[in-house]
């Protein structure tokens, strides 16, 4: 039976809350702590929720990895591990080792449990690939990580098939499901996206995370809305935010309040539009900056004006929409975000008469697209291409980056 970790009980009571003053440091606020500790030593971040506070002091995971004990110590401010009522686990002898594979030899293949990881080591050595493997998704050709991260998906589905069906297994296996749904629908297949997703969404609920499987069903919504089932992906957000409880964050608000702009932007209602605009400016403004599992980024204001503008555009409010886009242009530096972003102001520019323009950020849009392999960047770039003038000096150039879509590419 487990000895709960008094030590590390009372390190944390003796901080006081940054968000209540005169109350101690809740579980879920050391959480964002130690993650914002790992993510500016390491520059990846950390994966550590209230969940895993609990079983650190209920004394269910004894020695947590050395990113989270380094980040334990400098938030609760001590200077040893002992401090925090953490031993390392007794070193393997030679006689056990003996000892082991005499088991092993005379009690047959289950003695070799003994030498197998814990259950909670194994979590994190699953999951450590795909939060590498979403830090990647931005930067990377999704016909390129796809293969890898399916496979990962198919290695931990087996795994939590087969010996790890916990919370903290369906909750790995979730997050692993819903990247390789993202990687789908970026590579245009929709149908894989949507099983993706679906999938994601019922392991997060096996694994009984409310926000978890909020950030599934919200995103699994913003893909219908983006792929033109407007009704049904505000069915879905809708969805998602009844499943947010107490303990979500701003984070997790602002994002889901942004994505519920878009979807009522698209159904042509302006007046939820705007509400939901008002509310997720609000919270990404004052939301702490350091990312939230299961994001890892953080949202903040700058991320939120990208949607600001797309449901801005989506309702005809074209000069609103451009100040938008400038205000998110400090949040896109990544090639494929940044893409995306660039087809939505196109069709802004275009619809104020500058085709021009529109057209040149849209060449630009489809250089991404084609370098990177996304055919959803592509798709929207063809789409913006279709509702202008068929005949125009100003898309020539367009007209001809386009047509290499259609030549074999040698090699």
């Amino acid at each position: 039976m487990p000895q709960h970790n008094e030590l590390l009980i009372a390190a944390r009571e003796r901080i006081e809350s940054p968000a209540t003053p005169g109350q101690h440091m809740t579980r879920h606020e050391l959480a964002v702590a130690v993650n914002d500790h790992v993510f500016r030593a390491t520059g990846t971040p950390g994966a550590v929720d209230a969940r895993h506070v609990g079983r650190w002091e209920r004394g269910v995971t004894v020695w947590p990895a050395s990113r989270y004990r380094a980040a334990l110590r400098a938030v609760l401010n001590v200077t040893t591990d002992a401090e925090l009522g953490f031993r390392r686990p007794p070193r393997t002898t030679v006689e056990d080792v003996h000892r082991k594979t005499f088991l092993k030899a005379t009690l047959g293949v289950g003695a070799g449990i003994l030498l197998a990881p814990s259950d909670a080591n194994l979590i994190e050595i699953l999951s450590g690939p795909t939060a590498h493997y979403r830090q990647m998704e931005s930067a990377v050709a999704s016909d390129r990580l796809s293969p890898a991260v399916d496979a990962h998906l198919t290695l931990a589905g087996g795994i939590v098939r087969d010996h790890l069906r916990t919370s903290d297994g369906f909750r790995m296996l979730s997050e692993i499901a819903g990247l390789a749904a993202w990687l789908a629908a970026d590579r245009g297949d929709n149908a894989t996206a949507r099983r993706r997703y679906a999938e994601a969404i019922g392991h997060a609920k096996r694994a009984h995370h409310p926000l978890l499987a909020a950030y599934m069903t919200a995103s699994l919504g913003h893909f219908a809305v983006e792929t033109g089932d407007s009704n049904q992906g505000l069915t879905l957000l809708l969805r998602a935010s009844q499943q947010l409880d107490a303990s979500a964050s701003d984070t997790a608000r602002a994002w889901l309040a942004s994505l519920l702009a878009v979807a009522y932007a698209c159904t042509g209602d302006r007046k939820q539009t705007l509400a939901e605009l008002r509310r997720a400016e609000k919270l990404a403004a004052r939301q702490l900056d350091v990312p939230q599992w299961p994001w890892v980024f953080t949202f903040s204001s700058a991320k939120a004006a990208r949607y600001r503008a797309s449901a801005l555009g989506r309702l005809g409010d074209l000069r609103a929409a451009r100040t938008a886009y400038a205000a998110a242009g400090p949040a896109l530096t990544a090639a494929k975000p940044r893409a995306l972003a660039q087809v939505e102001h196109a069709r802004v520019l275009a619809s104020i008469g500058d085709v021009a323009g529109g057209c040149s950020l849209a060449t630009e849009a489809l250089a991404v697209g084609r370098a990177y392999g996304s055919e959803r960047i592509t798709s929207r770039v063809r789409e913006f291409r279709s509702n202008i003038t068929v005949r125009t000096a100003e898309a020539r150039q367009l007209d001809d980056a386009l047509a290499t879509l259609y030549e074999r590419e040698d090699g």
